[in-house]
């Protein structure tokens, strides 16, 4: 049974809580790619249309990808940058790991850097989904008229999942079978 992505808005901080978005396209190492600067980490979610419509009426970019064909539903998709102050954790079991989130002085990623762990998990199938919070900001064009605005990770939890089978059992206490 497949979660649904739900959001909330908070309006005392003026972000958005979004639970169980897909994770598409991640950077979090900030390489170089087609669509990536280096040294930009970034992501994206696909998001619900109602979520997409909340945000665009607040001057948020949100992509718009139609479907390919008919296996495809259309997509909302949201770039969100992640940045040395976000609070990133991947759970694993009950296990759960905060991301060091390193720069050097030129903002570029160090060796000591861990959320390119985020990436590797990612392209071995380990992460579909994850909570985050978003905050959102004004670009750095912010002087011109209509400038968009930007969202970035405040807080975001990451679950990994190394087996399907394993996942629909994981409530079951660890007792052993009685004869």
């Amino acid at each position: 049974m497949t979660k649904e992505m739900t959001y909330i808005y908070d309006s005392e901080t003026g972000r958005y809580i979004v639970k169980n978005a897909r994770i598409m396209f991640p950077n979090f190492r900030g390489a170089e790619q087609d669509y990536n600067q280096k040294g930009k980490r970034n992501f994206n979610l696909q998001i619900s249309e109602d979520l997409a419509n909340d945000l665009r009426d607040q001057g948020v970019h949100v992509r718009f990808r139609e479907a390919r064909n008919e296996n495809e539903d259309d997509r909302y998709l949201l770039k969100v940058g992640v940045y040395r102050d976000a609070d990133i954790r991947m759970l694993s079991g009950k296990a759960m790991t905060k991301i060091l989130i390193e720069n050097d002085v030129n903002g570029m990623p160090t060796s000591n850097d861990q959320a390119s762990m985020i990436d590797d998990e990612y392209s071995k199938g380990h992460i579909r989904n994850g909570d985050v919070m978003l905050e959102f900001h004004l670009s750095r064009n912010s002087k011109v008229v209509n400038s968009p605005v930007y969202a970035r990770v405040d807080t975001m939890i990451i679950p990994i999942r190394k087996s399907r089978l394993l996942e629909e059992f994981e409530d079951y206490d660890d007792e052993p079978f009685e004869d």
